[in-house]
């Protein structure tokens, strides 16, 4: 009768148990941090639950979640008039207690509607701690039609120098960040037309048009326009600029 072994794990060198922990728990699509219809959560790749992997001792739980929230991208939908309440209710991702899972975030997708309130009072300052005071480095925003369409309501012309919007403008312009992007669904405000990224495929200005409510439409072209955030920036930006220590100039 055969008898079996337990493997010793531990005893690995560390390059290779990082090597095995990076096939378990690095999935090859976007981890969805707010399941709703819009959204299909995939599989990480590989047959292991990462919440099975984070249980088995504390050692483990270094190592592993070392690997999963450094080199997985994560996607937050707030697309909803307000923020989910599990993601804002004790132990949410947005709540105190999940501030040290946020903070060892490095890439991160939002999807928005509208940059309002709740972004100003809520995502920003969460957004903003991730970076300063964790590992956020890489961060793509997607701005989707606004959700007031078809409600015989009109775009606000100040929106871009309300306080939300600005606290979007100071976040994308933060020097800690490595990599950002900044994407409009094909119906957006006309005040991004100006700051279409030049470059961005199919974008051509006989195909763009304004609707009844002054919303641009834009056909035949693709579904997201990259959007020129530095130019935005230049442009709306107000106020006092994150800068790096020793960047200044007096």
């Amino acid at each position: 009768m055969a008898t079996h072994q337990a493997f010793r794990f531990f005893d690995l060198p560390p390059e290779l148990r990082g090597a095995i922990l990076t096939q378990l728990l690095v999935s090859d699509f976007s981890i969805i941090l707010h399941n709703t219809t819009f959204f299909t959560p995939p599989p990480l790749s590989g047959t292991a639950c990462f919440m099975n992997v984070f249980l088995v001792n504390m050692q483990m739980y270094q190592e592993a979640s070392a690997v999963f929230y450094s080199q997985n991208r994560f996607t937050l939908n707030a697309q909803s008039h307000r923020l989910p309440v599990h993601l804002t209710s004790r132990g949410g991702f947005l709540s105190e207690e999940g501030q040290d899972a946020r903070r060892r975030v490095r890439s991160l997708t939002l999807h928005l509607t509208r940059v309002g309130g709740e972004f100003e009072r809520v995502l920003g300052p969460a957004l903003a701690d991730m970076v300063l005071s964790g590992s956020l480095r890489d961060i793509r925003i997607r701005l989707g039609a606004p959700s007031w369409r078809g409600a015989n309501r009109m775009p606000d012309p100040d929106m871009v120098q309300r306080p939300p919007f600005q606290a979007l403008l100071r976040l994308l312009s933060d020097p800690y960040l490595e990599s950002v992007e900044l994407l409009a669904w094909k119906v957006h405000l006309t005040v991004f037309c100006p700051f279409h990224q030049k470059g961005t495929p199919s974008i051509k200005t006989d195909t763009e048009s304004i609707d009844d409510q002054g919303l641009a439409i834009l056909r035949n072209g693709p579904d997201w326009v990259i959007l020129d955030w530095r130019s935005m920036v230049d442009v709306y930006g107000t106020g006092q600029q994150i800068v790096r220590i020793g960047e200044r100039s007096y």
